[in-house]
This record gives C-alpha cells, structure tokens and sequence, in this order.
C-alpha cells in the first residue's frame, strides 16, 4: 500500500457528520451562508469597443473574462482597480493586456475591454478610440517637426507603403491610444505639481 491506514479519529469524525446530516439537521445551523459568495465570483462591469467604433457596457465575471480572452488569472489581477501594480503591457497570444496609469483594458482582434469607471480619462480613451476608428480611411499621418521631414520617414514610405495609421491592425491604434492617453495623464500631473 501507498498510503498510510486512515487513523481511527477520523472514520468516527466522518461517521458522526453524515449522521447529524442524515437526522435532518443542517451542520451550520444558525448562519445564513445564503448571502456569501464565492471568492471570485462577482460580476465585473466592463466597456467593450469594438472595430467599428461601438461600445457597449458588459457584465462579465473573471472566469468568462479569462475563456473570452484566454488569459491567466494572475494577467487579470493586473487590472484590478484596488491593487496597485507599475504600469505594464503584456503580449499574450490573443490579447494585449494594458495596465498604464487610469487605462485598464484588455485589447483583442475584435475588442477592446475596459474595466468601467467613471474617471474623465477612462473616457477620453473610449472617444479618441471611437473617433479615430469611424475617422475617414483616407487620413494619412504626416510627421509633425522638423527632424522628422528631413529623409527620415522616406524609407518607411518606401518599405510600408503608406504611413497612414488606417493601415495598422485595430489591436496596435487601440494600444496607441492607451498610450497616448497615459502620456496626457502623466503630462497633467507633472503639471498641477
């Protein structure tokens, strides 16, 4: 045998318990165990933007949240508003999962997964998303000063084609705008100190 032989305190423990199920009362009478829930468990509001530029609030629990972007759960703790984790961008297979500043989101093919707030650039992120995705196909980014036009953007002309951001899959404009929205964030609190 592999196991050890099952002391004799413990076949009288498990005997007395479904005994006193059995004569029909509860084994934790007295507390309301109704009004518990599960660690975990709790539905999570979320904003979801699309390709298309819709949005839409959600609720979702973690374990959804995980099968819907095959993620870890210790890649979602990231996310979690009550704790506090340096700002962090992490690749997975199908998703990017962004902690920068008040920008929370978990970035897809298809979506973008904000953890609702109320907080201005929560958004601000939602509609600079929204507009930069229902914005015209033919906008084409032009380099802004004058390092930037001396020859240096020829030779990604020449090897992309056309610099315009209309070209960029949705999951690089989403994170572009992440980002950009926690150097806006960053920008007013170096400020106001």
């Amino acid at each position: 045998r592999l196991l050890p032989l099952k002391p004799q305190s413990a076949i009288n423990i498990r005997g007395t318990t479904s005994q006193a199920s059995a004569s029909g009362r509860q084994p934790f009478q007295g507390l309301d165990l109704s009004g518990l829930k599960k660690r975990g468990q709790g539905l999570r509001s979320w904003i979801r933007v699309d390709t298309s530029g819709n949005s839409q609030v959600i609720e979702v629990d973690k374990f959804t949240m995980m099968r819907r972007c095959d993620l870890p759960a210790r890649d979602l703790r990231l996310l979690d508003p009550l704790f506090v984790y340096p700002s962090t961008i992490l690749g997975r297979e199908k998703a990017i999962v962004v902690n920068l500043e008040q920008i929370r989101c978990i970035i897809t093919a298809d979506e973008v997964l904000l953890l609702n707030s109320l907080d201005s650039y929560v958004l601000q992120y939602v509609v600079e998303l929204q507009r930069r995705l229902t914005s015209g196909v033919g906008e084409v980014w032009q380099p802004e000063g004058p390092e930037l036009n001396r020859g240096s953007c020829s030779n990604f002309d020449n090897v992309y084609g056309s610099p315009s951001p209309d070209y960029l899959p949705f999951e690089f404009r989403a994170l572009e705008v992440a980002l950009e929205s926690a150097c806006t964030f960053l920008d007013s609190q170096v400020r106001v100190n």
